[in-house]
């Protein structure tokens, strides 16, 4: 008892000082003199990008004019016990501490809508104890001067829903086109779930999200009882029907303002970025951006044509220094380089060739190019192929051979790539169990070109993974640098930001894939991309032609180019008379881009010394040994200088095995046959042989004798000595006929018939005259025995 009493005590002394330090409420909640916030590059003389003053388009509604629905839905989702408690919400502290340890990741918040109010009237969002202390003790104090109507009321004129909408008035006329009176219970259950993460949920932006966030809310309001089960059930088929945007889009660079605006408002609130004078001083290079667009619309020029996103990080710094996330943001505000999730195609190889050489296998090691099928689990996997004969993966690389990859994903592991994708910079997952189709770009979901830029990033480097110190929005904690800075009203400095480096790959193994990529340029599909410097990137085509990519870099720039139509569905097969390829669109952008980009700046090598640390060695596929003569097969693999085998394989000896059968196949067949069987060979002319020249007479031992490998099978060759032409005799006289015969070896039978002829001369022969026969044949000559004799009369 007296240790609860000193704890209550303690508890009662900590409220009595915080609220002696606590400003008014009238001051804490007055928010009319609000600052607006400037959005500028980083130059010398920095140039304005925009002015953020959100709280200017804010409508201040009376109690009567905020609906019931409204109230409704954002208490079921906000603070489903806010009409019982007194300001904070102890249980509903617990239930998040207790669901965010379980999770192991902060999944679920405690603060009250009371709360939430008085942090939107600070003029700081700092994430430290002592502002969440006084915030709970305001929350206290105000719930005791003021009824939950009000503060309701407050909360629904003051919370910012995005795209610059404060209040719920704003927000309905912003999104719906309609004033807040005229809300349905779809519309408002939508509205309501936007204030946790106005840019998650955006429908503009992620109408899907935004509708899965939209049905949790009415669910949250029937279990509540704020609707029935006819309202829950037409609410949740409800269509989302949109007003048109009246987005800003007089911005130079929309896309970029958009996006710095929700990583400010994630990180300092939407009262202190749109009320609270920041200075926020950005990465954008204007002289970078304004190229990228002009390469952009030189290519694509065409009525009809498919969008483009581009993406460039300076690898030497770590910043963004250019985006386009679509050609006309007032049309589309969904920002196709940061918030579009694409399938890769062939640009997702690398990683597999990265794998593998993590793995050991090196970039001279070959596979099979043709189609395939392959068995798995969830059934065949048919993989179409141009045969082009084996081919080393470097090679492989660079003509972006299906067939090679598909193989070499089989060795490497689908598990192996996944993990490859992340430790690069990918942050959209690839699945809990990949599919070997990754190999090829086959991906659950697609990734971004800006993910893409920053593991692409990471080969650049040498092996580098960059990434913004600062984490503005801890939704994109694999971003790069995109603000340098950010200083508040009084000239304090907020943030000030830098790159991380951390090292996920040996520096040789990076410039080995370097070296492939550059093959990609300079003789594969992306040779459109040559900008005569060294660069090395990679082109991505989908099966359908509905994404094209080329993502490639030099030692200061890596640039991303996606080239596609927003929906996602529109095959490119007849644009400008042609399907549209990561080596055509998308590489003539890139080097269009990145020759402007690289003008004036002094030509750099990929530093390549750290591959010499490595070689390639032919080993025993099964040892990994050196290999011996009866290794069955062999594999080219990668071995540090100081680590490469020196031991011959030791798992592989001679064997007994069955002499196979020589006779009738050439000498060329034959000698293959023993090499693989294993045994030596030795060859014998045998000029008695009755067949042809070069042919197998005989072989010792016979074939099917059991042999130890490594003996000596030795093959009579034929020299053709033992054949014969047999002459022509026909019209001869038998003894010229017999001195020919006789000079050729050959025996003569001779058979005597009557004929007109005189006697003695050879009527016919067999064999006949001009034929091959063995030396010894012998051959039968008719003889005529001259012109029947008449006997006189």
């Amino acid at each position: 008892m007296l240790l609860i009493v000193a704890i209550l005590s303690m508890i009662a002394g900590f409220y009595v000082a915080m609220t002696r330090t606590l400003p008014s409420l009238e001051l804490a909640l007055n928010i009319s003199s609000a600052e607006t916030t400037r959005i500028y590059d980083d130059t010398t003389d920095p140039v304005l990008l925009a002015e953020l003053h959100g709280l200017e388009n804010r409508q201040v509604l009376s109690t009567d004019k905020i609906p019931q629905v409204i109230r409704d839905a954002v208490v079921s989702i906000e603070d489903e016990r806010f009409y019982e408690h007194s300001g904070v919400d102890f249980i509903a502290i617990l239930r998040a501490v207790w669901a965010n340890i379980t999770h192991g990741e902060i999944v679920q918040g405690g603060s009250t809508i009371t709360q939430q109010l008085i942090k939107n009237a600070f003029i700081t969002d700092e994430q430290t104890l002592d502002r969440k202390l006084r915030e709970a003790a305001l929350a206290y104090e105000l719930e005791k001067q003021w009824s939950k109507e009000k503060i309701l009321n407050e909360y629904l004129n003051i919370i910012y829903f995005g795209e610059g909408a404060y209040g719920v008035e704003a927000a309905s006329l912003t999104y719906f086109g309609v004033h807040a009176t005229e809300l349905t219970i779809a519309q408002a259950a939508l509205l309501a779930g936007l204030p946790q993460a106005p840019s998650a949920y955006s429908p503009r932006r992620n109408p899907g999200g935004a509708l899965g966030r939209r049905d949790a809310v009415l669910n949250k309001m029937y279990q509540q009882s704020y609707i029935t089960s006819q309202e829950l059930q037409e609410a949740l088929g409800t269509p989302l029907y949109l007003a048109n945007s009246s987005a800003d889009s007089e911005a130079e660079v929309p896309y970029w303002v958009e996006m710095i605006r929700e990583q400010l408002v994630a990180r300092y609130g939407a009262s202190t970025v749109l009320g609270g004078g920041l200075r926020v001083y950005t990465s954008v290079d204007l002289e970078l951006q304004r190229a990228a667009e002009a390469s952009i619309a030189e290519i694509l020029d065409q009525p009809g044509d498919p969008a483009a996103a581009l993406v460039t990080v300076d690898v030497r710094t770590g910043r963004m220094v250019a985006m386009v996330g679509g050609s006309d943001f007032s049309a589309l505000q969904f920002n196709l380089a940061t918030q579009g999730r694409r399938q890769p195609g062939s640009a997702f190889k690398p990683f597999v060739l990265v794998a593998a050489l993590q793995q050991g296998i090196s970039p001279k090691a070959t596979y099979d190019s043709g189609s395939v099928t392959i068995d798995l689990p969830g059934g065949p996997w048919d993989v179409s192929s141009t045969e082009q004969g084996p081919l080393s993966l470097d090679k492989a690389t660079a003509q972006s051979s299906n067939g090679v990859f598909a193989r070499l994903v089989m060795d490497v592991g689908a598990d192996a790539v996944a993990q490859t994708a992340y430790d690069m910079g990918i942050m959209t997952s690839l699945g809990q169990d990949p599919s070997p189709a990754i190999a090829l770009g086959g991906l659950t979901i697609g990734v971004s070109p800006l993910e893409m830029a920053m593991a692409y990033a990471t080969l650049a480097t040498g092996g580098e993974r960059l990434l913004s110190q600062v984490t503005f929005d801890p939704s994109q904690t694999g971003y790069p640098i995109t603000i340098n800075r950010v200083i508040d009203a009084d000239g304090n400095v907020l943030d000030e930001n830098s790159a991380v480096r951390t090292r996920v790959l040996d520096p040789g193994l990076a410039y080995m894939t370097t070296s492939c990529l550059q093959q990609v340029i300079t003789l594969g599909t992306g040779t459109a991309a040559d900008i005569g410097r060294p660069a090395a990137g990679k082109t991505g085509t989908t099966q359908d032609y509905c994404d094209a990519w080329f993502v490639g870099y030099t030692p200061e720039l890596v640039t991303v180019v996606w080239v596609g139509y927003p929906d996602g569905r529109t095959p490119m097969t007849n644009v400008h008379g042609g399907k549209v390829t990561g080596g055509s669109f998308p590489a003539q952008i890139w080097a269009s881009f990145m020759k402007k980009a690289l003008a004036g700046i002094p030509v750099a090598q990929f530093p390549s010394k750290a591959a010499d640390d490595w070689v390639t060695v032919e080993v025993c596929s099964e040892s990994r040994l050196l290999p011996n003569e009866y290794c069955p097969a062999t594999v080219a693999m990668l071995f540090r200088k100081d680590e490469q085998p020196a031991e011959v394989c030791t798992l592989h000896a001679a064997q007994e095995v069955p002499v196979p059968k020589m006779l009738g196949l050439s000498l060329t067949e034959a000698k293959a046959l023993l090499t693989e069987a294993g045994f030596r060979l030795a060859v014998v002319d045998d000029p008695s042989s009755s067949k042809s020249a070069g042919a197998i007479a005989s072989q010792e031992p016979a074939a099917g004798t059991p042999l130890l490998q490594g003996s000596v099978v030795t093959l009579h060759i034929s020299t053709g000595e033992g054949i014969v032409v047999v002459p022509r005799l026909v019209g001869l006289d038998i003894g010229a006929a017999r001195a020919l015969l006789s000079a050729a070896g050959l025996p003569v039978h001779e058979s005597m018939a009557q004929d007109d002829t005189s006697a003695g001369t050879v009527l016919s022969q067999d064999p006949v005259a001009g034929a091959a026969v063995p030396l010894g044949t012998t051959v039968t000559l008719y003889i005529s025995t001259g012109p029947e004799e008449i006997p006189p009369p």
